[in-house]
């Protein structure tokens, strides 16, 4: 049995981290009834597959006993399928060509800067813009991935005909479509994370962040700004690292069964409550000593 102290500290987790989602919901215009109805999907959908007892069938008696939802609900619930099927920011031919080009030679230094190429070339031994996207087997036209490059302003194209890569990470387009795909993959990750963490301390991943309670409103501007190169610098690093070992891209790469790994970095600030006053130094108070 898990102690009761636990499931306490738990439940007041989950209210912190529940209260920027409620707060997304609600400015989106989606009430408690969605969300609650959502909720549930969820309880019956992750007991079915991560709860089930190796020598009996799930039953919708079992999956009460382990969700709490009534019998009568379950059989409904459980015919209901839930729709994850969000477009899938990461894969798409864009980011796959970002993260080659940033990754490693001939299409950047081996320190993970991109280097400056021309579209095509009659030298197929010159590293080109259309060899690398024919290189990933994008089924998608090279000047078209261009063009996005360029519209995404991800890439520039200059008037020697030379292109160049303005960004090494993929951010989605200025339409919100993109970022709210974001919204279900990263935080999740990151959750996930920790709470494998929680579970399973012999095998730890990577969970690390600096935090300071004191710095001036003033200097945020600035510090968000410098941010951003330490995070481009570590996101440099990490993708000439997981690229050398993607199987796609160096097929000697150690073998094993096929697994996603991210590596990510983020910055947060809110407003911090100022510490209670401490007592004057100039009028000490009265020390109380007991026998």
């Amino acid at each position: 049995m898990i102690p009761a102290n636990l499931k306490t500290q738990l439940l007041a987790a989950m209210r912190r981290l529940f209260r920027p989602v409620v707060r997304q919901l609600i400015h989106y215009g989606i009430g408690y009834p969605a969300a609650a109805q959502l909720l549930k999907q969820l309880y019956v959908e992750v007991a079915e597959r991560d709860f089930a007892l190796p020598f009996k069938r799930q039953t919708d008696s079992r999956l009460a006993v382990v969700t709490g939802i009534h019998r009568k609900e379950i059989a409904q619930l459980r015919r209901e399928s839930g729709d994850d099927s969000l477009v899938e920011v990461e894969n798409t031919p864009v980011a796959h060509v970002i993260g080659r080009w940033s990754a490693a030679p001939p299409y950047a230094t081996a320190e993970g800067v991109p280097l400056p190429m021309f579209y095509e070339s009659v030298d197929g031994r010159v590293p080109t813009f259309v060899k690398l996207v024919q290189e990933l087997g994008i089924d998608v036209p090279p000047r078209s991935v261009l063009d996005e490059l360029l519209r995404l302003e991800a890439a520039e194209l200059r008037p020697d005909g030379s292109v160049v890569l303005r960004q090494q990470a993929f951010i989605p387009p200025s339409g919100v479509e993109g970022k709210i795909t974001l919204l279900g993959s990263d935080p999740a990750e990151l959750f996930a994370t920790i709470a494998s963490n929680i579970e399973r301390p012999e095998e730890p991943r990577l969970q690390r962040k600096v935090v300071y309670d004191n710095i001036g409103a003033d200097a945020l501007g600035e510090l968000r700004e410098r941010s951003a190169l330490v995070g481009e610098e570590f996101l440099r690093h990490a993708n000439t690292l997981l690229a050398s070992y993607d199987r796609d891209r160096v097929p000697s790469a150690p073998g094993g069964r096929r697994s996603r790994v991210v590596l990510g970095v983020y910055y947060y600030q809110e407003d911090e409550a100022a510490p209670p006053a401490r007592p004057s130094r100039t009028t000490p108070g009265r020390i109380r000593r007991s026998r």
